[in-house]
């Protein structure tokens, strides 16, 4: 009850003490001023996204000035060597299976030219590959037969689908 009396002392004090403020309103209102309200953005202002984060990736050469990195394909990790030169991502068929990649006999129906002469290989497609925050997906590879990849490549089919840059000693990739 202590507490109900205390408030209603207060708010009577403040109500007595300021003007109110109904009968500041109510004057402007009888004043004949119109009441003025800010105005609403413009469809347009409204419709504009804000700009998305540029995502991108810094890669350094290695002492045989190669760039090397960890990537994720199909959320598993894999090592990669970055070949511009590959027209395709190129894994093994191990790293294929642990990516769930299923290939049947009649999908070797290609013949690539490597290092050591002519080699049988299939073609799939990774849902995504991950570099650091860039995604990619749907990317197509060439899996090639265990012995005949040292290691993964990072191709075209990957880095078409970014823009990329180097100045020999570092390689920036961007989405």
């Amino acid at each position: 009850m202590s507490k109900f009396a205390l408030i209603l002392v207060v708010s009577s004090l403040v109500g007595l003490a300021a003007p109110s403020v109904f009968e500041r309103y109510q004057a402007q209102m009888l004043s004949g001023q119109v009441e003025t309200l800010d105005p609403a953005p413009t469809v347009l202002d409204a419709a504009i996204a804000p700009p998305a984060p540029v995502r991108a990736a810094r890669l350094t050469a290695d002492r045989d000035g190669h760039f090397r990195a960890d990537v994720r394909m199909n959320g598993r990790p894999v090592s990669v060597l970055v070949d511009t030169g590959a027209t395709l991502v190129a894994i093994d068929e191990t790293t294929a299976r642990r990516l769930g990649v299923v290939l049947r006999a009649s999908d070797w129906r290609h013949t690539v030219q490597t290092a050591n002469g002519a080699a049988p290989a299939a073609i799939a497609q990774l849902d995504r590959i991950e570099l650091g925050l860039l995604v990619v997906r749907n990317v197509d590879a060439m899996v090639m037969r265990d012995g005949t990849l040292p290691t993964a490549l990072l191709g075209m089919s990957f880095l078409n689908q970014l823009r990329f840059e180097s100045d020999g000693a570092q390689l920036t990739l961007r989405q």
